[in-house]
């Protein structure tokens, strides 16, 4: 199986042609965008069956008010439809002739994508190669700008019971990331601290 990780800006402007699916990752209360619709449906050709959509931002926290972070059912869906493309089904007549590539955007393609996509690797490498699944997407990361959204993260672990493991190999392997996993945690301490 193949990634791109892409921004929303990419996929309008087509860098995610050639994707046998796509998964879609736009704010919460995001507006409809008539331009990645358009794209996104040139893209699978307009078959339901090739694009999931899942609707999150990067925190939820009340200090944010109206974001709304991701939730078990939408890494369980991301990961169940990678599963899907992967079997060829609904996609292909028969297995796929080359491994097929999944497109996953977000606004900036640099945390919640980064992410899914991190978990999608993970899944298809399989249990005990979570640290070959964050090489894998760090050579993604062309511009070095990759932080996956650590809520994510630490959902896919649960979701796909690696006990910590995916965040441990991602801590190791890339700065930006423990960067990223402190200043959200400081986010959300300093945003419980102010409700209590």
């Amino acid at each position: 199986m193949r990634i791109k990780i892409l921004s929303r800006s990419e996929v309008e402007n087509g860098a995610a042609e050639g994707a046998d699916a796509v998964i879609s990752i736009q704010g919460a209360h995001a507006a409809t965008n008539r331009q990645l619709d358009l794209a996104l449906a040139q893209v699978t050709g307009n078959e339901s069956a090739r694009l999931l959509k899942l609707r999150f931002d990067d925190i939820g926290v009340p200090r944010y008010r109206r974001a709304v972070g991701p939730t078990m059912q939408q890494i369980d869906a991301a990961i169940a439809f990678g599963r899907l493309v992967r079997s060829g089904a609904d996609f292909f007549d028969g297995p796929p002739a080359a491994p097929p590539t999944i497109a996953v955007h977000c606004e900036y393609g640099r945390s919640r994508s980064a992410a899914i996509g991190l978990a999608l690797l993970a899944d298809f490498l399989g249990d005990g190669r979570e640290q070959a699944a964050v090489n894998a997407l760090l050579r993604l990361d062309i511009q070095n700008q990759m932080q996956p959204n650590p809520f994510v993260i630490n959902l896919a672990d649960a979701a796909m019971f690696r006990y910590g493991r995916i965040d441990a190999a991602l801590s190791a392997l890339s700065p930006r990331y423990m960067a990223w996993r402190k200043y959200w945690r400081e986010i959300r301490t300093q945003s419980e601290l102010q409700l209590s």
